[in-house]
């Protein structure tokens, strides 16, 4: 009998990839499916449900018919964007557009609840900041403006959960969503109806579904769904987690030995403890590894997509990912040149700037400045994270996404952390978590430890330059002075401005 594989569907912002991965993390086969997001003139920023299905569903039949591999597919893991929303009615139809985790349409609702005081007060139940992408905040912010619609709606699922009901026809989460989206009150480990009931959502509690662990089997592919797929019916799925969740422990990390860096749109910034202060959460603290763990992080939108960017704008597309990075690679860090804000992607009011250019300043300067706006960006989350948790600094860095695939970028890293930077041997570690989920649904592994454990490798380590250490901490200070600075004047111009 041929060896089973694992089936990882990791749907991002921009695409889904799905993965067949064999039980010690190498990959058989994968394959992306582009999946268009839409970028509403207001902020909103929405996906179609069908459409984002469909896409999903070909690209899981192209992946096994490729290599015939249906039969050897042992569970299904799934993972994506947290703090979406899709609503759907009993059927897994969509009563309106999915909305997408960069989506802030939340955010007056929001500022309401921070001028009244009641911010503070439910952030203390749900464990994290009220903020305006948050699925709590969503939720209430479509009770309130579009009271037709939520009525219709009997589910209201994150992204993978989305999927997993359209595979299965069942709605279940697992708690990486559940708590990472503020819906539950964190010390409980269930729903929090005390939060639903302040924002005038009672009515959520009945809307959301069943939370299971990570790795328990929730759903098996259903006759309707083996037909769009080429799946085998009855196949398990995993409860799996949300991206962030499933990047820490693709990345190879089920402890707080080290600080997990995520580089992508988001600068998302991860270590396992719990909180000390309910009164000041971080953006995420969220039920982690099947409820043996919390995994706290800080971050914004102010990561590796800073990169695509300017590439594509800044520099009209005559420089490839390749080229610039070989250029900051032949770069010095001593030599003279600007900061860059890395905010293109918000949080607004912060917006993304070159300051402090000169004559000396050329296009690999500006990358440089480029690549370490991200990494001092990094670090300033990095710091709260830790705060949050009280801790130290670890003693390691795993990076992941769009930077990690970059050796001078993620010698940056180290260098501005002053910590030795691991990269993990896998490309994609958010399909790789999916599929150590599913590999422990499957009974390939006894637990997610010993599967992490198991499926994952460091691929490049990059110690730390201590000659750049002095010049990269005054650095780091200028770029918090310009930071704080800028914001002033922006906050200063949206208050003139009235919004």
């Amino acid at each position: 009998m041929s060896a089973p594989l694992l089936l990882a569907i990791d749907a991002g912002g921009t695409a889904v990839k799905a993965s067949l991965v064999d039980p010690q993390g190498n990959v058989a086969a994968e394959t992306t499916a582009q999946v268009e997001t839409h970028h509403w003139p207001d902020g909103r920023v929405e996906r179609d449900p069908e459409a984002f299905w469909s896409a999903t569903a070909s690209a899981i039949r192209a992946l096994l018919e490729e290599g015939g591999y249906a039969e050897r597919v042992a569970a299904i893991g799934c993972t994506g964007f947290g703090n979406g929303v899709f609503l759907v009615d009993a059927n897994g139809r969509s009563v309106r557009p999915g909305i997408v985790s960069v989506d802030h349409r939340a955010q007056p609702l929001v500022d309401e609840l921070a001028c009244n005081g009641e911010a503070g007060r439910l952030a203390v139940i749900t464990g994290q900041k009220i903020w305006g992408g948050q699925t709590l905040m969503q939720l209430a912010g479509l009770a309130r403006n579009e009271p037709e619609i939520w009525r219709k709606a009997r589910w209201a699922l994150s992204c993978k959960d989305f999927l997993r009901f359209q595979l299965s026809g069942e709605a279940i989460t697992d708690f990486t969503d559940a708590s990472g989206g503020g819906l539950t009150d964190l010390r409980a480990g269930v729903y929090g109806a005390q939060v639903f009931a302040a924002l005038g959502i009672a009515e959520a509690a009945d809307k959301l579904p069943r939370i299971a662990n990570n790795s328990e089997i929730a759903g098996r592919v259903s006759a309707k769904a083996a037909e769009q797929t080429g799946l085998r019916a009855g196949t398990p799925i995993a409860g799996s987690m949300m991206d962030v969740a499933a990047s820490v422990i693709g990345a190879g990390v089920t402890d707080d030995s080290s600080l997990v860096m995520i580089a992508g749109t988001w600068s998302i910034n991860c270590i396992e403890g719990r909180a000390v202060d309910p009164a000041a959460p971080p953006i995420l603290d969220m039920i982690h590894r099947d409820r043996a763990a919390r995994l706290i992080a800080e971050g914004s939108p102010s990561s590796a997509a800073n990169l695509t960017w300017w590439l594509e704008k800044g520099l009209g597309g005559r420089v490839s990912f390749a080229q610039a990075n070989a250029m900051v690679a032949a770069s010095s860090a001593r030599a003279p040149r600007g900061y860059y804000l890395p905010f293109v992607h918000g949080p607004a009011p912060r917006r993304g700037a070159f300051l402090e250019l000169s004559a000396h300043d050329d296009d690999a300067a500006m990358l440089r400045a480029l690549f370490e706006g991200v990494a001092f960006q990094h670090k300033m989350h990095a710091q709260d994270a830790l705060r949050h948790a009280g801790k130290d600094w670890p003693a390691s860095i795993r990076l992941a996404g769009g930077a990690a695939r970059s050796a001078p970028w993620a010698q940056i890293f180290a260098d501005v952390a002053q910590v030795p930077v691991e990269v993990s041997s896998a490309q994609e570690v958010g399909a790789l978590g999916a599929a150590i989920c599913a590999a422990v649904a499957a009974g390939l592994h006894p637990d997610l430890t010993s599967a992490t454990a198991a499926m994952t490798r460091v691929g490049r380590r990059y110690a730390p330059d201590p000659t750049l250490a002095e010049l990269y901490a005054r650095r780091f200070q200028r770029f918090r002075e310009l930071d704080s600075g800028v914001l002033a004047l922006l906050d200063a111009k949206y208050a003139r401005a009235g919004t």
